[in-house]
This record gives structure tokens, C-alpha cells and sequence, in this order.
């Protein structure tokens, strides 16, 4: 089961790129310029809060006597809620910076598409724990 968790994260991984990526084609020179512009900064600070989550992780998973299922549980939920909350961030983004509806589409469907990947992967690896 586990091996499917895995190849479901890369096919996720490498599709979501190729929507994206057509997405991207869409856009002017202009766009694409506006587009790196406005996720300059988050991009820049968006690995702080995952760094953290993870550095959180390691820590009590290697230096407590927690329950390992609860706290990778409790971890997998948090890394989820954070992952939904920039993609509504960047969607936001999107539509603040006025980009064209086939290119915002695109990007949605490529975030889905990753998303799906990711949580068949945590299902999978989390089934074995509980």
C-alpha cells in the first residue's frame, strides 16, 4: 500500500507541473513579470513556517515519550491546514494581481492535483500506524 502512496506523490508532483506549466504559457510577458512580482515575498517566507513545523516534528518525535502515531497525527493535520491556507493565499494573490482566468484555472487545478497526491501519499503512510 505504501509503494502507491509514493507513485501517487511523483505522478501528482510531475502533473501538477505540466498543468501549471501551460498555465503559465498563457500569460504576456507583462503577466508573467506581475506574477513573479507579487509572490516575491512569499515566496521568500513561506518556508519559515514549514521549517519550524518540521524542526517541531523531529524534536518530539527523537526527544519525548509522546505517543509517535499522535504526534505525527497531529503534525500531518497541521501541515495540511497550512498547505490549504496558502493555496487560498495564492489564489487570493492571484486574483488581486489580475491575471487571466485560464492561467488562476490552470493554477488551481495544478494546487488540486498536488494536494491529492500529497494526502493519498500521508493516507498511506498514516494507515500503517493506525
Amino acid at each position: 500500500m505504501e509503494i502507491s502512496g509514493y507513485l501517487a506523490l511523483i505522478a501528482a508532483i510531475v502533473i501538477s507541473r505540466i498543468i501549471h506549466e501551460r498555465g503559465y504559457r498563457l500569460l504576456s510577458n507583462e503577466e508573467k513579470i506581475r506574477l513573479l512580482d507579487g509572490f516575491s515575498k512569499s515566496r521568500a517566507y513561506s518556508l519559515i513556517p514549514l521549517l519550524i513545523l518540521i524542526g517541531g516534528y523531529y524534536l518530539l518525535i527523537t526527544k519525548t515519550d509522546l505517543d509517535k502515531g499522535a504526534v505525527s497525527f497531529g503534525y500531518f493535520a497541521i501541515l495540511i491546514a497550512y498547505t490549504l491556507t496558502r493555496s487560498v493565499m495564492n489564489q487570493r494573490k492571484l486574483l488581486k494581481l489580475d491575471l487571466p482566468t485560464g492561467y488562476r484555472r490552470a493554477f488551481l487545478i495544478s494546487q488540486i492535483v498536488s494536494l491529492l497526491g500529497v494526502a493519498w501519499f500521508f493516507y498511506t503512510l498514516l494507515s500503517r500506524l493506525f
